[in-house]
């Protein structure tokens, strides 16, 4: 963290003049600018795209959701007929980052091109400027990519499934956003059938977000621990507070014993119903601690636009000493709890964690998770001003975070560039500490601007070209016979309706990112948010959320049986 540069701040100037000038402009002027499409992916012209290729387009304000159906896609032969090609759009949590997925692989070495016309509306009042953006297919899928064909059934159509986990039993687990923890048993094919429901929270207060089995759990005793948050059950200080950890005791009668309280995360409205954006969210066990990664309560650090700033316990990952809590550990920050300076059974574990859905504890030792990061649409949801760097960081950062999302090896005391505030970070990303290009750099900061203290960017693996696509549910598959995805990490991609294999090699990242797909074309999803899998037969189990403006209406649950 460093001063501008002559240069940059002669720059800085010229932004903060411009802005002045901006802010007495009469408000007509304002209602004038356009409404337009900011950048995509693949760009115009752009040429050999894969044909399993999910679409992004980010715009330069938020976009009314239930106007996305206006954008078309079509295949363009050579004598100019245009044929449409149907695609699902998916948005994330600003709707100015937009995800359109085809329902079928695109056809190889083919033209394609998008069209958006001035039925597409903002949230505001602006006039849309229409686009049209066109590129070509390469090759198309490749024969020889072993393991990676599944056949998909549905079995449950029940909405908003937020988590799924196989138990010891052989009997399937899974909660949703509304309060129910339901089980299923399994058949002697991998199917579910006869569900019953565990528990069902006649308010729909609770939203789950995570189930993980104890280690001394066994099919006699069935001990799991979820996490969850409240969106209406709570006293007023605790409305951004109610993150809990909590044991359950599964039996003819279940028992609840809450072990941590007072997580902090966000609140804004989805699909009608009040939601808890970056809640604190999956749970894992490894070498005696719970680890929980708990996400950020704002889009990139800076203001609070989801009614809360920063806290100290947020975009982290936590170890917890629980075998030592003997009653509620209530981290409220009115509570004093200090997990920076104070040795107790919660510490911060590695900083910088965004939003991660789920953690894995890898059979080679590591702990992984993938990092979902933040389309900006501009100083609402802004980056936090370093008091090293003069001026409002906020006209001076037009770029969006780093362009893709990441898959992180954690390590204790490192960080993975999320700015907090209130922890003394500041920078976004990797900063820019050098002319040349840097690691997951922002360019707009000026040079010499260095990333914080313990950066990890040797740590972190770019797993998709685009960001927008939401990586969150993720295992290791480890089936009990031979399988070439065994020791792959497999995780779901929200927005982009994929499930994507990641082998692992000697260093311990990725060598590879390849989508799951069926034998004849790819598989289809709403919004896949959570996975599991039966080690016995190598099926796996997927909590497909649903589309995110629908509230996961659309929702259900499916299995993914391993093809020969």
């Amino acid at each position: 963290m460093v001063l501008p540069t002559p240069n940059a701040s002669i720059r800085l100037l010229l932004v903060v003049l411009a802005s002045l000038l901006l802010a007495h402009r009469p408000d007509s002027s304002l209602s004038a600018e356009p409404f337009e499409l900011s950048e995509s992916y693949p760009a115009d012209g752009s040429d050999s795209m894969p044909v399993s290729i999910a679409v992004q387009l980010r715009f330069s304000e938020p976009v009314e959701a239930d106007t996305l159906t206006s954008i078309e896609l079509f295949r363009v032969d050579d004598s100019g007929g245009r044929v449409k090609v149907e695609i699902r759009p998916a948005t994330d949590l600003t709707n100015a980052s937009i995800t359109l997925v085809p329902e079928r692989y695109l056809s190889p070495f083919s033209r394609y091109e998008l069209i958006g016309d001035q039925r597409l509306k903002a949230k505001g009042d602006h006039a849309f400027s229409p686009f049209n953006v066109s590129f070509r297919t390469g090759e198309g899928i490749s024969e020889t990519q072993r393991g990676l064909m599944f056949s998909k059934e549905t079995f449950d159509r029940n909405r908003s499934m937020t988590t799924v986990s196989f138990g010891p039993d052989r009997r399937l687990y899974a909660a949703d956003a509304f309060g129910n923890l339901v089980r299923w048993e399994i058949d002697d094919r991998g199917r579910p059938e006869k569900r019953t429901t565990l528990l069902s929270d006649r308010s729909e207060s609770r939203q789950y977000i995570d189930l993980e089995w104890d280690p001394e759990a066994t099919a006699d005793n069935l001990i799991v621990w979820v996490s969850y948050g409240e969106r209406t059950n709570y006293e007023e200080e605790r409305r951004f507070f109610t993150g809990t950890i909590a044991r359950l005791t599964l039996g003819e009668e279940i028992v609840e014993e809450i072990v941590v309280k007072g997580l902090p995360h966000g609140r804004e409205k989805q699909g009608g119903f009040e939601t808890l954006p970056h809640q604190p969210n999956g749970l894992v066990f490894r070498d005696g601690y719970l680890y929980q990664s708990i996400g950020s309560t704002s889009s990139s650090g800076g203001p609070p636009n989801w009614g809360i700033p920063e806290q100290r316990l947020s975009a982290c990952i936590v170890k917890i000493d629980y075998r030592n809590i003997n009653s509620p550990l209530d981290v409220h920050p009115l509570r004093g709890y200090d997990p920076i300076n104070d040795v107790g059974t919660l510490q911060i574990f590695a900083t910088g964690v965004r939003n991660a859905l789920e953690i894995v504890s890898h059979s080679n030792g590591n702990l992984y998770t993938a990092v979902n990061l933040n389309d900006r649409r501009g100083p609402a949801d802004g980056v936090p001003d370093d008091p090293d760097i003069a001026g409002d960081q906020n006209l001076l950062i037009e770029q969006t975070t780093p362009d893709q999302e990441s898959l992180l090896l954690l390590r204790e005391g490192r960080h993975y560039g999320f700015p907090n505030p209130m922890r003394g970070q500041y920078v976004l990303g990797g900063g820019n500490p050098t002319e040349s290009e840097d690691p997951f750099e922002i360019s707009d900061y000026p040079v010499g601007t260095y990333p914080e203290p313990g950066f990890a960017p040797e740590l972190m693996y770019p797993i998709w070209k685009y960001g927008g696509t939401s990586p969150n549910g993720m295992i290791e598959y480890l089936p009990s016979e031979s399988h070439p995805l065994s020791h792959a990490l497999i995780c779901c991609f929200y927005s982009a309706g994929d499930i994507a294999v990641m082998p692992l090699d000697a260093t311990g990242l990725p060598n590879a990112v390849e989508k799951l797909r069926g034998r004849e074309d790819k598989l289809q999803f709403n919004g896949p948010l959570d996975i599991t899998m039966d080690p016995e037969t190598g099926i796996i189990y997927v909590a497909d959320f649903g589309t995110q403006n629908k509230f996961g209406s659309d929702g259900s649950l499916c299995l993914l049986r391993p093809m020969p």
